[in-house]
Order: structure tokens, then sequence, then C-alpha cells
């Protein structure tokens, strides 16, 4: 469960936050995400007043990071569960989660997600999103892969729509391609830079002049598309 919740620091300063319950949780803690802001996520047992406390407890470092943060939080949106839209090829859709048997997730022309979880809790609804995320990304990748690795004379042996928590897109040795599944969630032409990025490491392993040469060759406008991941790629989150 979310709350938007405040609290007044002496001085007069007001912290805006979600409070986030748990059942997972054994203890209170706290993070500072430019797509989120500052969540306090307590156990299922936990009262309001436990929060409070550990953001006074915590209050200098409260304080710090979201001034840190102040700047770079204002550009991005907040993406569902955190706000009420979550990105689908680069478009901004309502959720819905509702209670059923079985999970599934039905894209509506009005740009919904209908989510149907077994709990209609964040959390079940969340794995759902996930899983079928995750189906979108292997067949989108897939196409664009051909497509373009056919324009580029280049051929990847393999390819994984995974959960990367450190890049966008890898390239094996053995010719394999791994691309993060979240990349479903960004504008179309933001995945093909992607995928040719991927692409033309099966050619120049590293990222030399040459490589770049093969990446602007397919894809010129590739700066703009690496400025827009740095700028908005937290917001591609579930």
């Amino acid at each position: 469960m979310l709350i938007n919740a405040e609290f007044p620091l002496p001085g007069g300063r007001v912290i805006r936050y979600t409070l986030r319950t748990s059942s997972r949780a054994r203890w209170v803690s706290g993070w500072i995400r430019p797509e989120t802001g500052l969540v306090v996520t307590v156990p299922s047992h936990a009262t309001p007043q436990e929060a409070e406390a550990f953001l006074v407890k915590h209050q200098q470092w409260v304080v710090r990071q979201l001034d840190r943060w102040a700047a770079r939080c204002a550009q991005l949106p907040r993406p569902w569960p955190y706000g009420t839209s979550l990105l689908y090829r680069g478009e901004g859709h309502e959720v819905e989660v509702c209670k059923a048997r079985s999970g599934g997730v039905e894209r509506t022309p009005d740009l919904r997600l209908l989510v149907r979880a077994p709990s209609a809790g964040i959390d079940g609804a969340r794995r759902v999103l996930q899983r079928w995320l995750k189906e979108e990304a292997a067949v989108m990748l897939s196409r664009r892969v051909e497509a373009l690795g056919a324009s580029m004379g280049l051929r990847a042996k393999r390819l994984y729509a995974r959960n990367l928590r450190s890049s966008w897109g890898r390239c094996w040795p053995s010719g394999s391609l791994s691309f993060n599944y979240r990349l479903i969630m960004a504008p179309p032409h933001i995945l093909d830079y992607v995928v040719v990025h991927e692409l033309a490491h099966l050619k120049e392993p590293n990222h030399s002049s040459r490589f770049w040469e093969v990446v602007g060759g397919q894809f010129p406008a590739y700066r703009p598309a690496r400025t827009w991941l740095r700028t908005f790629g937290p917001c591609l989150s579930v």
C-alpha cells in the first residue's frame, strides 16, 4: 500500500514522501530516487509514527539527498506506482489493477493497462506487469534485432530480454546479445538506438571511433538518444 504523506521538520521545512507498507519489510527504511522521490518503507504491522521517527533520526541525510536531487526530480514524471501512469513504447498508460485468479495484462486503445493479479496489492501487480513487459520486450527486440541487423549486415547468434541492473544492453563474445527488458517502455527510436549499439559491438568490441562510425552509419542521431537515456532512464521502471 502506498500513501502520500508530509512531515514538518524543525525550522518550518515540510518533507513530502511516499509511505510504503510491505509484508516483506522487517524494519523501517528509506530511499530517494529521481523517479520516485523519497519513499519510506515500513513493515505491515508498523505505525505512521515509526516512519516519522525514521525521518527525525535521519533528517540530515534526507534533507541533503532531497536538495541534491531537487532539480532532477522536477523534470522526471513519477511512474506507477508512485505516480498514476506507466510508460509503454514511450506513451503513458493509466494502470488499473483488479484481483483475479490468473494474472495478465490487457492494453486498451485508450492507453490503459488493465492488470489482473491474484493479489490486488502493489507487489502482486508489479510481478504481473514485469512478466508481461518481458514478454513484450522479447518479441519487439527480436523483430528489431533482425531488421536492423539485416540493414547493418550483422547477425546475433542469440537474444535475451533480461532484467539487467546496470546497463541497457550487452554483447557477449559468443555473439549473443542481452537487452534490458525495460527498453519496451522507452520510445521506439530509443530501443532502436540500443539495438544498433549492441549490434555494432559484434563488429567493433570496444567504444573506439570506428565503433561510433558503425553506430552513426545506421543511427545518426545517437547522441540525443544517449542523452535521453541518461535523463529519463530512471523512469523506465516498474
